[in-house]
């Protein structure tokens, strides 16, 4: 895996769809979301297996090896939700790595001009000299919808991360959860008292 992981990490993206484009004439929005996504993985699956090593050395998961817990828990139990807030940022990352990738082949016209993406349309845009004629709005909206596509992505990556990372679980919607985890709590408490006949299960529904 390391050596595979070594080939995609130094297989350069846009030069091989430059390159395609050139020899094809014309790379199809099917093409380059191939290449892009046998080529994009290896930087995530590098990072993401640094942070495992990391977390395989805790003290809980050893402690957890010592309670005779089996290896499939130990992964999905504990190691896997720690991982969260990385593969969160590694997905939403290759997207908007992506976007704009795809954008660039397209701006470049190398790709499927009868495709209807955002970079045929500044690669039209450009064509026809939309800012030298005043049309400033062909360029201006497939700009800004990457632009907000991407910052959108990016506050969802970072709410994964607060949500996730236990050192950044201080925010005000944590606050409001753990807020309605102990009302909930509470409420539990009462109906227990309330009712002593009743098991858990029926004082959370009372």
């Amino acid at each position: 895996m390391n050596l595979v992981t070594n080939v995609a990490l130094v297989v350069p993206q846009l030069p091989l769809l430059l390159v395609l484009a050139a020899f094809i004439g014309e790379v199809s929005p099917f093409t380059i979301a191939l290449i892009i996504g046998l080529t994009s993985w290896a930087w995530g699956a590098r990072v993401t297996r640094a942070q495992t090593l990391s977390i395989r050395n805790k003290e809980f998961i050893q402690a957890s090896e010592l309670a005779g817990e089996p290896a499939w828990r130990i992964i999905f139990v504990e190691i896997l939700p720690n991982l969260s807030s990385i593969i969160g940022l590694n997905f939403l990352g290759s997207i908007i790595f992506t976007i704009i990738t795809q954008a660039t082949i397209e701006f470049l016209g190398l790709g499927d001009p009868l495709s209807v993406s955002w970079g045929t349309m500044l690669y039209n845009a450009q064509n026809t000299s939309a800012l030298i004629v005043g049309a400033w709005w062909e360029v201006l909206v497939p700009c800004v919808a990457i632009a907000i596509l991407g910052v959108g992505l990016a506050l969802l990556n970072f709410g994964i991360d607060e949500i996730s990372n236990p050192r950044l679980r201080t925010f005000t919607g944590m606050k409001k959860f753990k807020q309605r985890v102990k009302l909930i709590q509470e409420r539990k408490r009462q109906a227990m008292k309330s009712h002593p006949d009743l098991d858990k299960k029926d004082a959370i529904y009372e």
